[in-house]
């Protein structure tokens, strides 16, 4: 019985430690958006230990980022590109504790340009993603979204006090306009489903996103936690995990 016990605890180890690499694919975008010599497009392929966790992983973030139904990568990536995509590249936060987390952001060009930032956490003895309600204990989500509302809307009305003393080349009429954008889309509301963890923390990606033509004036700020600050709302595998 020892030595089956022994057995399975090394069983274990071995698919807790998964190595993970990176296997890029790299392209360049139309030169009539950004004429460069090199690729500025560069998409992350996950390898790890296990294949078939990889293709769970990688299946997952080939989802959110080229479609449902995309089969051919790289035919996908072409219309992309040709429809105005211009630069993406990738941020790993964490790989440790059994966990992947990172970010791939975008930017694509039309009558301008924009940027936008996909948020992965995968448990990598699966590779099945990790959301907050794995993360947290659910009698205690409700908890920590009043805190976190609280700290977003604590921002957002400090946000507004200092809209006083903008650029004074910003018009009356503008800081207005980004005024009544907190009001009416962002200071009522808090989302906690987006989110990266890094070696320390946990942050919550909630922004107040402006217009395009004011988006120079949309509030900067950050809703991270400290693990050791969230032990009380953490289901107990990741309290052990996190909290040494």
């Amino acid at each position: 019985m020892n030595y089956l016990l022994l057995f399975l605890l090394s069983v274990t180890h071995i698919t807790y430690a998964q190595t993970v690499s990176f296997r890029e694919l790299k392209f360049k975008p139309k030169p009539e958006l950004y004429d460069t010599k090199v690729p500025t497009i560069i998409y992350p392929i996950i390898i790890v230990n296990n294949k078939s966790t990889g293709k769970f992983i990688n299946d997952e973030i080939k989802r959110e980022i080229m479609g449902e139904d995309v089969v051919n990568i790289r035919q996908a990536f072409k219309e992309r590109i040709n429809e105005g995509l211009t630069d993406m590249d990738y941020e790993v936060t964490l790989i440790n504790h059994g966990i992947l987390s990172l970010t791939i952001n975008e930017t694509g060009c039309g009558a301008y340009c924009s940027g936008s930032h996909t948020y992965f956490n995968f448990d990598l003895r699966t590779g099945k993603s990790i959301s907050i309600h794995d993360l947290l204990d659910e009698n205690r989500i409700d908890s920590f979204t009043k805190i976190l509302y609280a700290d977003k809307i604590r921002a957002l009305n400090k946000y507004k006090d200092e809209s006083n003393y903008f650029d004074d080349k910003t018009d009356s009429a503008t800081v207005n306009w980004a005024i009544e954008q907190v009001n009416e889309n962002c200071i009522n509301k808090v989302t906690i489903d987006n989110f990266s963890l890094s070696k320390d923390t946990i942050e919550i990606m909630d922004p107040c996103e402006f217009p395009h033509a004011i988006r120079a004036l949309q509030p900067d700020y950050k809703l991270r936690y400290s693990y050791r600050f969230l032990l009380p709302f953490l289901k107990p595998k990741y309290r052990r995990l996190f909290v040494k």
